[in-house]
């Protein structure tokens, strides 16, 4: 039932009438009580909420103890070390070689850092040790040793598995000894051993003798599981040495895979079980060094994967007579050439009837040679490896697109391509009319000197402006437009995707 005080205020409810004094009193006395109401309500809310926020602490706390003992009793404290190394042997698994020895030890460490007992479990994974990667150059002898200790301590882990060793040294480092004594404690047990060594002069050659003919006995050193071996001399002038680069087989038994690289550095001859390799890296070389080029692949027999690297003309015509080198078992081909003919010119000795795949690269920016692409269309023309030919990729750097109908000639002879990439300046209307049906993953990269010379002078400009002031700040940019014809062609790219639709996967930049 309501009061008269609110009797009183109830018509004023339903109208828009100004109130009366006595009727302004009385709604001026209930909003005073209806004030001192809310005020008691968020008394009491703050309280509760304080209330609140002291029990959520306290549940945490109840929280975090029961997970504690939760994880007592878990399952996976009854899961034996042994299972939890395979965990972790997963977990570092990557697709390729190179990726798996950069992350793997960075990986293995967050593994190390849980507990102790990951640390002994992380321990106890044996193919978690097996690589030793020391780059001693320009060290001192405590700090060599330092390090031999540790790479020590990280084989020992490695149980009897066959370890890699990737070692880099100068000939001269007085630690020498040091370095020598720990290969040769290795021996036994290395599968893969690379070496960077950095010589100044032609004494300093003899380091090969003592790490592959260690005294007293001088006798050659038995390496009876290596079965990579990849060897890089360094030196920043040229030397001519007096002796030969020897590897007898019945030093390396096991030896499959070896890498050669003596840039600066020519040795009378190269002696090594070429017979038995089935892959070869080789050069760049010394110059000149084109007889050695030839003869050295001519006994490489059973290779499976050529990698050749030049850096100067080779010049088979100062050679007599040179027989075609068949190589019957080699599916992937690889040549890198810093110069514009250093490379091709062994391209007329091959003979390649298994060849699968095929990278030819030039590092001379601007290079116009265009007899490359006619050198390997003949190559492939003379091996009869058309069937077998899926994987192609050119960068000629200017060679690659110049001659549209060389480049269609060649693809001619490989219609079996999948795969099919290349790279150079400036790509002709017809340079892709004869590209095989069968590609199924096709890559073009263009680089063009103009927009290069285009971002010289912008950042040039910005240097030249700090350089005299960087009181006054500037926004720049630098933007490749696309013009009306690039938007016209953009357009007919859409429509096709849209036409043959999820049969399409490109991107156009």
């Amino acid at each position: 039932m309501l009061s008269a005080g609110e009797q009183c205020l109830k018509s004023l409810s339903t109208s828009n009438r100004p109130p009366s004094p006595q009727e302004a009193s009385v709604a001026g006395e209930y909003l005073q009580l209806c004030d001192q109401k809310l005020q008691v309500v968020d008394t009491r809310i703050t309280a509760l909420e304080h209330e609140l926020e002291q029990l959520k602490t306290q549940r945490t706390i109840i929280e975090r103890e029961r997970h504690r003992y939760a994880d007592i009793l878990s399952a996976r404290r009854l899961l034996p070390p042994e299972i939890i190394g395979r965990f972790m042997e997963l977990a570092c698994m990557y697709d390729s070689e190179s990726s798996r020895n950069l992350e793997t030890h960075q990986q293995v460490s967050s593994f190390m850092l849980v507990s102790r007992e990951w640390y002994r479990t992380a321990c106890g994974v044996a193919h978690f040790w097996t690589e030793l990667a020391m780059d001693l150059t320009n060290y001192s002898a405590e700090e060599t040793q330092s390090v031999i200790v540790k790479a020590s301590n990280r084989s020992a882990r490695a149980s009897e598995l066959y370890l890699s060793l990737h070692i880099a040294f100068s000939a001269a480092a007085p630690a020498n000894t040091q370095i020598f004594d720990f290969i040769h404690s290795l021996v036994p047990r290395l599968g893969l051993l690379s070496l960077r060594i950095q010589v100044d002069s032609t004494s300093d050659l003899v380091v090969l003798d003592t790490l592959f003919h260690p005294p007293p006995s001088s006798s050659a050193l038995v390496w009876p599981t290596l079965h990579t071996l990849q060897i890089s001399i360094q030196s920043q002038q040229e030397i001519t040495a007096d002796a030969q680069l020897s590897f007898l087989s019945s030093n390396f038994p096991l030896l499959r895979t070896a890498a050669i690289s003596s840039s600066n550095i020519s040795f009378t001859s190269y002696q090594m079980p070429w017979f038995n390799l089935m892959r070869l890296d080789l050069g760049p070389l010394g110059r000149p060094e084109s007889q050695k080029y030839v003869s050295i692949i001519g006994a490489c027999t059973n290779l499976r994967s050529l990698h050749l690297c030049t850096q100067s003309y080779i010049d088979i015509n100062g050679i007599n007579s040179v027989p075609v080198i068949t190589l019957p078992h080699l599916t992937h081909l690889h040549v890198e050439s810093s110069g514009y003919h250093d490379g091709e010119q062994l391209l007329p000795l091959l003979n390649v009837p298994s060849l699968q795949s095929c990278i030819y690269t030039v590092s001379v920016t601007g290079s116009y040679s265009t007899s490359i692409v006619r050198r390997l269309t003949d190559l492939f023309r003379r091996s009869g490896c058309s069937a077998s030919m899926k994987y192609l990729e050119l960068d000629l750097s200017r060679g690659t697109f110049y001659s549209p109908n060389a480049l269609r000639n060649l693809f001619l002879e490989v219609p079996h391509l999948t795969v099919l990439k290349l790279s150079g300046y400036k790509m002709e209307v017809d340079a892709l009319r004869e590209v095989p049906l069968s590609v199924r993953e096709l890559s073009i990269k263009i680089s063009y000197y103009r927009v290069d010379d285009s971002r010289k002078t912008f950042v040039d400009y910005l240097n030249s402006r700090f350089a005299s002031s960087t009181d006054i700040p500037v926004k720049a940019r630098l933007h490749l437009a696309d013009t009306v014809h690039t938007l016209a062609v953009r357009k007919r790219l859409d429509s096709l995707k849209k036409e043959v639709g999820s049969a399409l996967d490109v991107v156009m930049d």
